[in-house]
């Protein structure tokens, strides 16, 4: 969960679609198949009014698993008219994964490559919405459009995004080599896009930012930096001493935040599976100082055994370690180095990283 700028997505967002549904409504058959779709989202709520959240996402989700092929349809017969990017807006947003989600993307592959349209601005404002999407043929599609127009907006941005993509997983997966390879296409947005940019800011400033994030003291391969403070408990904490001779995961996560208490069911099992003198899972806390002991006393009646150690919000480990978004994780060797970091609910890929450390020979 980010913590800047939500409020700027949102913005950005709502003016997407409010003009996707004012073209459609006036000009085409989007406007029609997207209220058709509006209904059915619209209709779960109405017959479903007391329905645990849970279960009207599962509807909501199943609603949009039959109307992602009919958006990437429609997109395919309004290929010579603007129209198809409106499609793209609502597959990307709302989309499920799928052989329909990835048609879309390469129709985009296909569509999105001609030399001049006239919602390059619209599309390249969007770019940076693909950045987390999940669909293998998103990479292809940024190449390509990378490479059809060098002086477009969507290309710019879509260079960008596909740095940032490629940042991403290689992060995940840990892979210096894919590192190298964004660290290379980043320098390319800030010597041939550095003015284009999406929602999200400035091409030049964002790719300024991850570039230091692939060089900084916490990129994968490094050697993990000290950690010191204090832990909930009161008791003092220094990471090298910690983690000595142990895989270790630290996790900069806060209570306040959903992605991050939807991760303690994968942790807890992490620690069943693991002795302490295999694995020590850390929680860089960043809960603030007055909801201390809310959290102390969520840990005790959730049975949370990881050490925490507070560091309240952006405090200075959460700033030594350029953390921005939580929950983060960081997964490192049992030499200290980092091995894998990542964003968001990672779900059991945190225990399948773990095991290849700890079955690795010595």
């Amino acid at each position: 969960m980010a913590k800047p700028t939500v409020w700027m997505l949102a913005a950005f967002l709502g003016m997407l679609v409010a003009e996707s549904s004012a073209i459609g409504r006036d000009f085409s058959a989007y406007g029609s198949l997207y209220d058709d779709w509006e209904t059915e989202i619209q209709l779960v709520d109405h017959i479903f009014p007391d329905a645990p959240p849970a279960e009207k996402r599962d509807r909501k989700r199943r609603v949009n698993a039959d109307f992602t092929p009919r958006f990437v349809d429609l997109a395919r017969q309004h290929r010579d008219d603007d129209n198809w990017v409106q499609c793209l807006i609502w597959v990307t947003q709302e989309g499920v994964p799928g052989p329909a989600l990835d048609d879309m993307f390469r129709f985009l592959r296909e569509n999105g490559c001609r030399a001049k349209w006239s919602s390059d601005w619209q599309l390249g404002m969007f770019m940076s919405q693909l950045i987390r999407c999940p669909s293998d043929e998103i990479d292809p599609a940024l190449r390509a459009m990378a490479e059809s127009n060098p002086t477009g907006h969507a290309a710019g941005t879509a260079l960008f995004a596909l740095a940032t993509r490629i940042k991403i997983q290689a992060e995940r997966e840990g892979h210096p080599e894919g590192c190298a390879e964004a660290e290379k296409l980043l320098e390319r947005v800030i010597a041939e896009f550095p003015d284009w940019y999406t929602y999200r800011g400035k091409n030049s400033e964002l790719a300024a930012e991850l570039l230091e994030e692939l060089r900084s003291p916490v990129a994968i391969t490094r050697q993990a930096p000290e950690i010191e403070g204090q832990t909930l408990a009161g008791k003092a904490f220094r990471l090298s001493d910690t983690i000595r001779g142990k895989v270790a995961v630290i996790s900069f996560s806060g209570h306040w935040c959903g992605p991050c208490v939807a991760m303690h069911p994968v942790q807890k099992e992490l620690l069943r599976k693991y002795s302490r003198d295999q694995v020590v899972l850390i929680e860089v806390n960043s809960d603030s100082e007055k909801s201390l002991d809310k959290v102390r006393r969520k840990i005790s009646n959730d049975g949370l055994e990881w050490i925490v150690v507070t560091d309240g919000s952006d405090g200075p480990v959460s700033e030594a370690w350029q953390i921005s978004a939580w929950p983060t994780y960081f997964v490192l060797d049992r030499d200290g180095k980092i091995r894998r970091r990542a964003t968001g609910t990672v779900g059991n890929q945190l225990i399948e990283w773990v095991d290849l450390l700890v079955t690795k020979p010595q």
